[in-house]
This record gives C-alpha cells, structure tokens and sequence, in this order.
C-alpha cells in the first residue's frame, strides 16, 4: 500500500476544497438558471456545460473531501471542516458575490457560529495518530465491529425503506437521517481503512461498501429533495453527519487517545449544534448540494427536459394521500389542480419562515401537517 505521512493541514484543507467545489458545482448550475429568468437568451449548448461542469466537479469534490483527506487526518474532523466550508462559501458566494439568495442575520450568524467552531475543533479536537497500521486489528475490538456493524446494518435498512415508499414528513426526515449519516460515516471510514494493511479480502469488501455508501448517499440527497421540507432537514443532517462521525472517530479509530481536551471537544459540539439551531429558523436552504432550486431537483430537470414524462407519482403510505412531483415546470395534469412537489416543499418553508421563535421551530420539526393534503 501507498505509505502517506499524516499532516493535519492537508487533511484540512482537502476537506475544505470539498466543500468549496461543492458550492461551486452549483453556481455553474445556478448562474445561467438566473441569466435565463432575467430574459437573457442562452445557448442551446449551455444548460449541458454547466451540467457536465457541475458532476466534474462534484466528482473531484467528493474525492477531495471524501478520499483523500482521510488519508491525511481524523475521519471525524473531515466532515465538520467540509460541511463548515460548504456553509460559508455558500454564503459568500450566493449571498455576497452572485447575490442569487438573501441571507437573513440569523443565517449569517448561524453560519459563523458553526464556522467559528470548525476553527475552534481543529486546536482542541483529535490529532494524528502514526501508529495506527492495521485496519484489522482496530475493527477486532469488539465495540468498533458492533459499532461498524451497527452502520451497516442501518444503511441498509433505511435504504430498503427508502425504496420501498414515502412516509409522513417526521418518518420520512427520520429515516433520510439514518441513511445518509451512516453511509457517508462508512464511505469516509472504508476510504481510510485502505491505506492500513487491509487483507485482499477486506480490501474488496471495503471497495464495494465504498461505492454502494456513496450511491446511497447520492440517492438519498434525491429523495430528500422531494419528499421532505429543506429548511427542516438540512441543518437537522449536517448535525446527525458531524455527531456520528465523531462516534466513529472515538469508537473505531480511538479518537479518545489523542484528543486535547474534551471540555473544548464538547463545546465544539455544542457550538456545532446552536449554529444549526440558528439555520433552522430560517427558511433558506444553505447546503448547495440539496438546494432545492438549484441542487439535485435543477440536475434532474436538465436530464430528463427531453422526455414527455414530467411527472411521477410516489405513494404515500398515509392514507389515501399522494405526492405529485413536477420536475419540470407546473401545469394541469387532467386530474384537477395539481399541486406540485415544489409547491408544497415552498409552502412549508414559508410556513416555517414565519415562527416567531426556534422553539416553534423545532415543534414543526416532527409534526404532520393535517390540513395540507398534496392530490
């Protein structure tokens, strides 16, 4: 295998290009989407260059982010500095350089709280271990192989279900939760176990859990994006991604070992939290990958605005209600008024933009709506 030396300022700074790549990857998208709604006329050709530019660097951002600055540092400290990235450059360059998105104060402030506390992890959280050589020797502890088995076995049942139906929003939000935090903690645990020694066998075991995480996590993104409100899922998955990874980092890779101080670690955490808590009242998505007008939904119309089906109905598995969703543009679809999926998620932000308070919330947060019944 590939000797490379542990440097926590190239782990850092992969991580971070990831997150900057990733919000790049969606202004190529969004910026001719802006061009067009102000009447300028665009090249047939454009939509498809942005498009390829978009999965290039997608792909060069997942490598960065989610390969190589594993093999560099922590896995647990690759996910706050990426989703930390990804938030500030987001605000940057949606809110200050394009200003395609308006950032309410508390969004902003939310956004350096949680920035403030990624700078803060990286002088009190877990440093490098040079010792750690065989991957089979970490996974023969008993609590990191329950503990690997565990999110294995999570990510495969939440994807069963995923497939299998839509839910009410709280189960729906609760099960996108378990899959994409415990495919992206595997996909970023397998990507550093490559460089230790692993047997032939492993090493395939661990590619194939490597691909299959990162489908999942693609696939679910998809999911989220037209199945439950963003502005209550996005801070929610930011926060249950950075906790689980911090678990897998003292259970499986013995973060305990090399951690400055806890009373910093916790308070990293906890700073973590209040800024998602921060996002949550306010009704903006910020993380670009699932943004709802310019992130997957924007992709999928492109791909698929050449083939007369436009709509797809998923069942819902509450009563009799089902869920339309327009991936191109609204219109009547012979069965009345039909309310889209892009309605219905841009009705429910309004409705959570207009709490008075965080606490009402995050009341919303797992209530079903009663009365907005989508036909």
């Amino acid at each position: 295998m590939v000797d490379f030396t542990q440097s926590l300022p190239i782990c850092y700074a992969l991580s971070a290009i990831g997150g900057i790549l990733e919000v790049g990857s969606t202004a190529v998208l969004a910026v001719p989407d802006a061009r067009e709604k102000e009447g300028v006329h665009l090249p047939w050709w454009l939509p498809r260059v942005a498009l390829a530019s978009n999965v290039i660097m997608q792909l060069l951002g997942s490598l960065s982010a989610n390969l190589f600055a594993t093999w560099f540092g922590p896995v647990s400290v690759v996910a706050p500095i990426y989703f930390s990235a990804t938030l500030l450059t987001n605000l940057i360059v949606f809110g200050f350089i394009l200003g395609l998105e308006y950032f309410t104060r508390i969004m902003m402030v939310g956004t350096y709280v949680i920035a403030i506390g990624t700078i803060l992890l990286q002088v009190v959280g877990p440093g490098v271990q040079e010792d750690q050589d065989d991957i089979v020797e970490l996974l023969l502890h008993p609590s990191a192989f329950i503990w690997f088995i565990l999110l294995l076995v999570a990510m495969i049942i939440s994807t069963l279900l995923l497939i299998r139906t839509v839910y009410e929003e709280k189960k729906q939000i609760a099960i996108l939760l378990i899959a994409r935090s415990s495919s992206y903690t595997l996909n970023l645990t397998v990507s550093r176990a490559f460089l230790l020694n692993p047997t032939f066998l492993i090493l395939v075991t661990f590619v194939i859990i490597k691909v299959v995480s990162g489908a999942i996590y693609t696939y679910a993104i998809v999911v989220q994006s037209t199945t439950v409100t963003q502005s209550k899922f996005v801070p929610l998955n930011a926060t249950a991604i950075i906790l689980v990874n911090a678990i897998t980092g003292v259970i499986i890779w013995q973060d305990w070992r090399v951690i400055s101080s806890w009373t910093g670690y916790i308070c990293v955490f906890l700073l973590l939290a209040l800024g998602c808590d921060l996002l949550l009242s306010s009704a903006n998505n910020l993380l670009t990958n699932e943004n709802a007008e310019y992130g997957v939904k924007k992709r999928a119309s492109i791909i698929i605005e050449s083939t007369p089906l436009r709509e797809f109905q998923l069942a819902r598995s509450f009563g009799t209600r089902n869920l339309y969703a327009d991936i191109g543009s609204n219109r009547d679809t012979g069965r009345g008024t039909s309310t889209t999926t892009h309605n219905y998620l841009s009705r429910a932000v309004s409705d959570i933009s207009q709490k008075e308070n965080r606490r009402e919330a995050w009341k919303s947060l797992f209530s079903t709506p009663e009365t907005d019944v989508i036909t």
